[in-house]
């Protein structure tokens, strides 16, 4: 038998393959076990440290002016993991792994005619992270909710931001709205965020 640092490596790793082990609950006997088994037993915890939404509309000036998002009140401390300024700053005061959820609502209210151009993109400490989105509406009374969740790797003292703008593409229309109900339910808000430290 070969010694096993010789053995070639192999980069398509599947949960089925399986991995020889000590079994000490069972005599200290050598034992196969599977990928999907072995990955099973990591708990990871979630916890929200963050939950905000904004209450206003959020329009750019004009064209190719950049607006920079909001998500309401200024809440959290330096003691806290993450903290968020009423400019839409989110610092985070912890590094570490964080799943961020955001919602935005982009519609168009006022003129009708021509197609509405709004770009989205999202910063951290000051560079673009990602590509640019964007969101057409040819008409007003549309209503376009965008939601995105990812994983976000971060040091003490990143901050993470968000800009909208109506590119020249377009017309002067557009942007995130919040949208009156008149129902029970609870307004629709123009902008929210919930982060939530990963372990």
């Amino acid at each position: 038998m070969a010694i096993i640092s010789t053995y070639p490596i192999d980069g398509s790793v599947n949960l089925t393959d399986k991995l020889i082990g000590t079994d000490v609950e069972d005599l200290s006997k050598t034992k196969n076990f599977t990928i999907e088994s072995i990955l099973s037993l990591k708990q990871i915890g979630l916890t929200n440290v963050l939950a905000a939404i904004d209450t206003t509309n959020q329009l750019p000036s004009g064209l190719d002016s950049i607006l920079q998002v909001k998500f309401g009140a200024a809440q959290g401390t330096a003691s806290d993991p993450v903290m968020l300024d009423a400019l839409g700053n989110i610092t985070f005061n912890q590094g570490g792994l964080y799943l961020f959820n955001g919602y935005a609502n982009f519609e168009r209210q006022g003129s009708s005619g021509g197609i509405t151009v709004t770009l989205f993109r999202a910063f951290l400490n000051g560079s673009q992270v990602g590509p640019t989105k964007g969101v057409e509406l040819s008409s007003t009374g549309i209503m376009f909710p965008y939601e995105l969740t990812l994983p976000i790797q971060v040091s003490a003292g990143d901050v993470l931001t968000w800009e909208i703008m109506r590119d020249s593409s377009g017309i002067n229309e557009g942007g995130l709205y919040i949208h009156t109900n008149s129902g029970p339910w609870s307004n629709v808000p123009s902008t929210g965020i919930n982060i939530y430290k990963i372990g």
